[in-house]
């Protein structure tokens, strides 16, 4: 899986994740389904919420009511991300410039 993936999910056609484990599942717009073999209950997300796939058992996801864009990103690119951050905050401020 590349660092950050962008997927468009359809109604009634659900998403087997895979090649997502150790990823994080962001919503960005509609609503999806998320089910799986290690939880409890099925979760719904909107956009704006996340879940973090397991890396073990089967997860699927589906969007409902119309379209959905969800974002997948490797937990190893947002540990990158927040290193550099933290890194960025000790330097002095003219020289934390992108």
């Amino acid at each position: 899986m590349p660092a950050r993936q962008t997927l468009l999910l359809h109604p009634d056609r659900p998403l087997r994740l895979d090649a997502a484990r150790h990823a994080e599942l962001c919503v960005e717009s509609g609503i999806v389904w998320i089910t799986s073999d290690l939880a409890a209950g099925d979760l719904f997300l909107a956009a704006g919420e996340r879940y973090r796939v397991p890396q073990d058992g089967l997860v699927l996801v589906e969007a409902l009511r119309g379209m959905a864009e969800v974002r997948l990103v490797s937990y190893r690119q947002r540990w990158l991300a927040a290193l550099v951050e933290s890194c960025r905050a000790m330097l002095p401020k003219g020289l934390a410039t992108h």
